[in-house]
């Protein structure tokens, strides 16, 4: 038995670790996750008893980039941190963790409560400098290893892209034919569909009306799939807005190749990354540009004004997750109200002579399928009353007074500037009329 592990280990349990990125690697590479299962019979040649061997095997198929949904790491850190496991065992170090700060915390905890870490390359004690400097290295190395695969993927995407040759899932209304190339697609219902959303946006202006007229109408739009097992397999359904804005905004219909268009960003949530969130480049920020790359089905010109027309139309937007500017209107909960049924936000909506009465609307419905119904209308009054009067409870006497004091203090100020600013004004007006008269006296001195 190896020197490290003493009898205090071994009367604390040992926990196998098993981690592989995806699903596909779970399946295709099943000789690492036998290797990793093997790691059992390793823990018992090292002294520890059967039943003292536990496997945590939940987190294959997920990413060690993240701890987000890793429930097993969760409780091997948890085990660990209360003194319960003499050994962690896993193939590598990779297999814990992709992140330099989740790998190095493990192995903190490790040291605090005397616990070895085991591989397929040796036995570490994190109290041991020696073996706490290798098991940094491997920590590190494992974060090189991703950062550089990253690169050589991308770099071989982005170098194909600028040859126009890497291949993506094309846009309704495109296909590509046997050898490589990107053509209108040959259905003609699809492609009279496409054309008919672009000429009803030059006579209608707005996506939803757009949207309206192929629901009123009765016309179904296309899509075509291009997941496993449905290539290109097509589908007819009703038009609703987020289909009509994604082929306005699309430039590949200008016969463009386009790539780079999008970035993601991780959202960091309570030190951890939570989510990955797509964000929208501006145009001058495109890694590839490639006109008249094949068929269009309108012109650049077009396709930027029609950009141009769709964000008019909409003067908030929602895209950094902002919860938007409310507009005109004295609803006091606008952008704040969520439906009590679909769970999203609803708009302000004002009825009565001159708009006197506020109400709030879910009109989901209507931007999904052309319905001209809400999902759920609540009175305004009652809802804006209850908050009102539940915020001036909230608010103490002193408070109050406080915020009363800084409104006048900054209406004194503004006051005070709206002065200086008269004062400046009437002095530029001296000044000018005293140069258009010394102006005049000159002229006759010449004349």
């Amino acid at each position: 038995m190896n020197n490290k592990i003493r009898t205090s280990h071994l009367e604390r349990r040992a926990v196998v670790y098993l981690r592989q990125s995806t699903l596909t690697q779970v399946e295709s590479h099943r000789e690492s996750t036998d290797r990793q299962y093997a790691l059992a019979d390793r823990a018992s040649n090292l002294g520890w008893d059967k039943s003292q061997i536990s496997v945590f095997d939940s987190d294959l198929g997920k990413s060690g980039q993240t701890t987000t949904g890793r429930e097993d790491f969760h409780k091997l850190m948890a085990a660990v941190g209360l003194g319960e496991v003499g050994a962690v065992l896993a193939l590598e170090a990779s297999r814990f963790s992709r992140s330099q700060a989740d790998w190095h915390k493990l192995i903190d905890i490790c040291a605090l409560t005397d616990t070895l870490v085991i591989d397929h390359d040796g036995i570490y004690d994190p109290n041991d400098f020696n073996d706490r400097v290798i098991l940094g290295f491997k920590g590190t190395w494992s974060h090189t290893e991703l950062h550089g695969m990253r690169l050589r993927l991308q770099g071989a995407k982005l170098n194909k892209a600028q040859k126009g040759e890497l291949r993506c899932s094309p846009p309704t209304g495109y296909v590509y034919d046997p050898e490589g190339k990107l053509v209108i697609d040959p259905d003609e219902g699809v492609v009279a569909a496409i054309k008919l959303a672009f000429q009803q946006f030059r006579v209608l202006g707005t996506a939803f009306k757009v949207m309206r007229y192929f629901c009123i109408n009765d016309i179904p739009f296309p899509r075509r799939r291009w997941r496993q097992k449905q290539i290109g397999t097509l589908y007819w359904g009703p038009a609703n807005l987020s289909r009509i804005t994604t082929l306005l905004h699309n430039p590949t219909y200008t016969g463009t190749y386009v790539y780079g268009r999008r970035r993601c960003v991780n959202v960091i949530e309570d030190g951890q990354i939570k989510k990955v969130k797509t964000q929208t480049l501006p145009q001058d920020e495109w890694k590839v540009v490639i006109h008249n790359a094949h068929e269009p089905y309108i012109s650049w010109e077009e396709y930027l004004s029609n950009c141009e027309r769709l964000k008019q139309n909409s003067p908030v937007s929602l895209s950094d997750g902002c919860p938007g500017t409310p507009r005109e209107g004295f609803a006091l909960l606008q952008s704040l109200v969520i439906c009590g049924k679909c769970g999203r936000k609803m708009s302000p909506r004002y009825h009565g002579n001159g708009g006197c009465r506020a109400a709030y609307e879910c009109t989901q419905a209507r931007k999904q399928d052309g319905n001209m119904g809400v999902c759920w209308s609540v009175a305004g009054a009652a809802i804006d009353k209850a908050i009102a009067d539940h915020v001036l409870e909230a608010i103490s006497s002193e408070q109050l007074d406080i915020s009363l004091a800084v409104l006048s203090e900054l209406d004194d100020q503004a006051q005070e500037a709206d002065k200086t600013w008269q004062l400046r004004l009437e002095r530029g007006r001296y000044e000018a009329d005293r140069a258009i008269v010394n102006m005049t006296q000159l002229n006759q001195k010449i004349v």
